[in-house]
């Protein structure tokens, strides 16, 4: 057993071994709640479109499609913060053609929308997204 220097608890010592195999002096969960901190400490340094950028360059990379910088700000600004679909206020970009659906993560494919259509559309090519209103108008 040993004890961990940042929370006080008694451990067995396989908890203080890092992935590398190297001892530590911090247990297993300490050092996952340090590095948890450490990454929220980071991304919150960042400007909201650096933020933004690291995100879907990420999404972008885990659905194996193309990437392109661009900026969140630029875009809302260029549409007055105006959604594509409705009209309404615009918080929210789109991915016209959804990434899951082999979309390109390029200016392009994004327009700004507000949040009720950005979240009813989700995933949904705008075909797919036009089926789901029926006969009825859509909720916009």
């Amino acid at each position: 057993m040993r004890v961990c220097r940042l929370c006080g608890r008694g451990r067995p010592a396989s908890e203080f071994v890092t992935a590398k195999g190297k001892p530590s002096s911090a247990c297993k969960a300490c050092r996952r709640k340090a590095q948890a901190q450490h990454i929220q400490n980071y991304y919150r340094r960042l400007s909201p479109d650096e933020r933004h950028r690291l995100t879907h360059k990420r999404r972008a990379k885990s659905y194996g499609v193309e990437h392109v910088a661009y900026s969140r700000t630029v875009i809302l600004e260029r549409w007055r913060h105006t959604c594509a679909y409705c009209g309404g206020f615009a918080t929210h970009l789109d991915h016209v053609e959804p990434l899951s659906k082999g979309g390109a993560d390029v200016e392009a494919n994004i327009v700004p929308a507000c949040a009720a259509c950005n979240l009813s559309k989700g995933a949904k090519t705008l075909a797919e997204w036009a089926e789901t209103f029926g006969v009825e108008p859509p909720p916009f």
